[in-house]
């Protein structure tokens, strides 16, 4: 099971994983599969569309040079005609040049960057991140000490 999967089946209550998209420039597919990506959201499959595209990095396109996201969107299980609208949605670059500032804000340089309550993972351990996890949760529980004057 991926590290972040274990973290958020030891923490259901108290660990939310938000992804943000940030397309690196120099990749050429990135930003098309941000997009199909997001258009998947729209019907409650990012993950299932996030999956498949990295799973499929090498053959994202077809041999007529086309991208291959409405076949993912329909072996997902997506209404291709919804996807196809979807992925044209001028919102959802909007959304990706959002995210993308968000990142350059928080000083993200290269992907995956991986933040928690806005400090950057460094150790991308279980062991390492569960520690970071306890530590953050630890610190608004923590008494201070009494004065002794």
């Amino acid at each position: 099971m991926p590290t972040l999967e274990q973290v958020l089946e030891a923490y259901p209550k108290q660990v939310k994983l938000v992804f943000m998209q940030f397309p690196l420039s120099f990749h050429q597919n990135a930003r098309p599969a941000a997009l199909a990506s997001l258009a998947a959201q729209k019907q409650g499959k990012f993950w299932q569309m996030h999956d498949l595209i990295f799973q499929n990095q090498g053959s994202m396109k077809n041999a007529q040079g086309e991208y291959r996201f409405s076949e993912f969107a329909k072996t997902i299980g997506l209404n291709a005609e919804k996807f196809e609208k979807d992925s044209k949605d001028p919102a959802l670059d909007k959304m990706i040049v959002d995210q993308m500032k968000a990142g350059a804000d928080a000083q993200v340089s290269g992907t995956p960057a991986l933040y928690l309550n806005g400090k950057m993972v460094r150790d991308r351990s279980l062991p390492g991140l569960k520690k970071m996890v306890d530590d953050e949760l630890t610190k608004g529980t923590e008494t201070p000490a009494k004065s002794t004057k």
